[in-house]
């Protein structure tokens, strides 16, 4: 039994997207969502950790926290609505945004790591 779960990655993603999914849920807010994920991202893979640490925070966690479809779904929305410059405004300041989100969390994660 202990072989399975160390080497199936996975379960061991699973239980990391678990509390991802819960924390997202319970925020409800694309935006921040988002951009807490995209700084996650950045941090985890700039840390010196193995592999399996990366896939299970990275790809679990961020994976499971972040939420593609609901920033297209609210893009959408205001494409749908007639916003075209408030699409154009959201569309540009998420991915900026969260591209410096990631690049801020890999600086924190190399000036914290020894």
């Amino acid at each position: 039994m202990y072989d399975f779960f160390k080497n199936n990655s996975y379960f061991l993603i699973s239980i990391a997207a678990v509390p991802a999914a819960i924390f997202r849920w319970q925020i409800d807010e694309i935006f921040i969502v988002n951009i807490i994920g995209c700084f996650l991202i950045g941090f985890i893979n700039a840390l010196d950790i193995s592999r399996k640490y990366k896939l299970i925070f990275g790809f679990g966690f961020c994976g499971s926290l972040t939420t593609f479809s609901g920033l297209s779904f609210e893009l959408f929305e205001f494409i749908n609505k007639g916003l075209y410059k408030l699409f154009v405004l959201n569309l540009i300041f998420f991915v900026f945004i969260g591209f410096f989100a990631v690049g801020f969390g890999h600086i924190v994660a190399k000036k914290t790591s020894v």
